[in-house]
């Protein structure tokens, strides 16, 4: 059997946002480089035959010394181990991951200058293609050599699928399942893909949470290949975690109580986290109030200021933050019989069942609207380092949230008028 450690964009150079400013000295520790080092210990303890690196390795061209150090580190240590690595360059390392491959002794770049490299691992060949330029808007797929013989391949390529007008070397699922490749493993989106199927075609994801939106696990990939057969199986053990925490404030009667329902599903939260072979150094948390309830009209305004007076604090060890307070509670109200109403609260409503329901062309109009609005916003200088990616779901995220807060306060204040 042979087993590999896969590698998604680890971005090295880049500091992960959204920390509190009582954790912002900790940068380092629980950003992309503690990630990488975590990486190379657990496939040095592994022993496994190689390490692959899906592209993105490193976040800018001017953050070579950034990532020389770091990566000629864990390059070596993998090295003194025997354990070869092997990586393709994507859009944001194209020039200099070439230039690091130089430098640094046993990192072996495959594809460089956007032509299909095969590298040979016992019964196993890996193919690779690397961008030859920062934006590539042809399908690096369609250039792959003619293969024969029956070796198992794996591919490993940074593009963006299913995206026809992506600069970012566009691929196609069905390009991929038609391709003579047994295996697909692939960076640049950020969020990992399940990569459970007895022929895996998918992201690796990031190895460590590099915004706040990017919740959930994230670590490399263990590759096991025994004749013609593969398994994936993700480790977690990104040091700075960022998780979407729901809590049900149905029950709640007093807003001065819901402070404690945060703490106690966080706390749940925590305690299993606690309990991974590799858990999180911190984990910020994104709270997202649910349910139906008669005082949902002032839970805007508390969210805010619980987060506005919330401190981190440690949990099992781990140093826990809000860094969100979602308020998604429903009136006590029949969204069906009120969005059946010409009123102001009834065009609302009828609008949230919109938004709610399947894609069509009411719904499309209404998300298409609303991110020109939102795009503005978004590229603010203010908030451009945020990185917000606007796509269909987030629009339609953002005008659900606003749509349940201004549903509460009219029917708020038709109450008080009558």
């Amino acid at each position: 059997m042979i087993t590999l450690l896969a590698v998604g964009d680890i971005h090295l150079g880049r500091l992960p946002a959204g920390l509190p400013d009582i954790l912002a000295g900790r940068h380092r520790e629980l950003g992309p480089e503690a990630a990488w080092n975590r990486t190379v210990t657990e496939a040095v303890d592994r022993r496994v035959d190689a390490v692959l690196l899906a592209g993105d390795v490193v976040e800018r061209s001017r953050d070579f010394f950034v990532a020389y150090g770091e990566l000629k580190a864990g390059v070596e240590r993998l090295a003194k181990a025997e354990i070869p690595v092997l990586a393709v360059a994507g859009n944001h390392d194209t020039h200099v991951l070439p230039r690091l491959a130089a430098e640094i002794d046993s990192l072996e770049l495959l594809g460089e200058g956007g032509k299909w490299q095969a590298r040979e691992l016992g019964e196993l060949t890996i193919l690779g293609w690397s961008f030859p330029q920062t934006q590539v808007r042809s399908s690096p797929v369609t250039s792959l050599p003619e293969l024969d013989g029956q070796r198992f391949r794996i591919g490993l390529l940074h593009c963006d699928r299913d995206q026809s007008d992506s600069p970012y070397a566009p691929v196609t699922t069905a390009e991929l399942t038609a391709a003579p490749v047994d295996a697909w493993l692939l960076g640049h989106i950020h969020k990992p893909d399940p990569l459970n199927q007895a022929r895996p075609i998918g992201y690796l994801g990031s190895i460590s949470a590099l915004r706040a939106s990017e919740t959930g696990d994230r670590g490399p990939w263990l590759i096991e290949v025994n004749n013609h057969d593969i398994r994936c199986r993700q480790l977690v053990l990104a040091p700075l975690r960022y998780e979407h925490l729901p809590v049900d404030v149905s029950a709640l009667e007093d807003t001065g109580d819901c402070a404690q329902l945060i703490v106690a599903a966080a706390r749940q939260r925590i305690q299993e986290l606690s309990a991974l072979e590799n858990p999180p150094e911190a984990v910020g948390l994104r709270v997202e109030l649910t349910g139906r309830n008669a005082v949902a009209e002032a839970l805007p305004a508390l969210a805010e200021q619980l987060l506005n007076e919330a401190s981190p604090w440690q949990e099992s060890g781990i140093s826990c933050f809000l860094d969100l307070i979602r308020v998604a509670v429903e009136p006590f109200v029949d969204i069906d019989k009120l969005a059946t109403q010409s009123d102001p609260a009834g065009l609302l409503a009828h609008r949230l069942k919109v938004l709610r329901g399947a894609s069509g062309p009411e719904r499309q109009a209404l998300i298409d609207y609303h991110r020109a609005r939102l795009a503005a916003v978004a590229d603010a200088r203010e908030f451009r380092q945020l990185e917000r990616k606007l796509d269909d779901d987030a629009v339609a995220q953002y005008l659900e949230q606003a749509a349940l807060v201004a549903l509460s306060r009219l029917l708020a204040q038709r109450e008080a008028d009558q």
